[in-house]
């Protein structure tokens, strides 16, 4: 697993830059500063890429059939399982989300609202996208070898979970969480795999398409 330093290194270094930043400032001051800057072009940006951490994941491993199924099993598994984990944590927890918390406790504080994204109300803690987002470049930083990749993988999933912070659908606290379960997840998911190795995983559709062929 030491070949993966490349996303872990950084990963380590942004928790703890996280959590001192929540030690350091309280929830809303966090919140106020992270979302101090916006321009239409971010706006634009972090609108739509903050989708990677919604079905994006799901159309890629649909794509990844034709590669390999290993790599598509283990990217789906991953990926209900941390869903239905968000689900349960969200639903027990029930937390306001910024837009509500702030109406209701600091109604002099106007966030800014990005054009065309709604604002959700509840279920604030903790962040799915962000957990989407972690376990999914995880799950592929496993299957890549390239190191730059693993950086790349780890810098997306960091950008969507900043994106949750920047559209004020999430407070910090929630994407931390969010990028630990994603990560702890599906790091014991690939433990599992690797002792429990699965004979067919090494086929793909293409594959069976070519013998199909023949």
């Amino acid at each position: 697993m030491k070949k993966y330093y490349a996303f872990y290194i950084p990963f380590l270094i942004y928790i703890i830059i996280m959590m001192v930043l929540l030690l350091w400032y309280s929830k809303v001051e966090l919140h106020l500063i992270l979302t101090s800057v916006h321009t239409p072009f971010l706006d634009l940006f972090f609108k739509y890429f903050t989708e990677i951490g919604g079905a994006v994941p799901y159309f890629v491993a649909a794509v990844l059939l034709f590669y390999s199924y290993r790599m598509t099993v283990f990217i789906l598994l991953t990926q209900l399982f941390t869903s239905l984990l968000s689900v349960l944590l969200k639903t027990y927890l029930h937390r306001p989300r910024p837009f509500l918390y702030f109406s209701e406790h600091f109604p002099q504080f106007h966030l800014y609202r990005v054009p065309g994204v709604k604002l959700y109300l509840m279920n604030s803690l903790p962040s799915g996208h962000t957990i989407t987002a972690f376990a999914f470049f995880l799950a592929l930083t496993f299957y890549t070898s390239k190191k730059y990749l693993h950086f790349l993988y780890f810098f997306m999933a960091v950008l969507v979970g900043y994106s949750r912070i920047y559209l004020s659908q999430h407070f910090a606290l929630d994407v931390l969480l969010g990028s630990l379960i994603g990560f702890v997840v599906t790091f014991l998911a690939r433990m599992y795999v690797e002792y429990r190795p699965i004979s067919w995983g090494a086929g793909s559709l293409s594959d069976l398409i070519n013998r199909k062929k023949i």
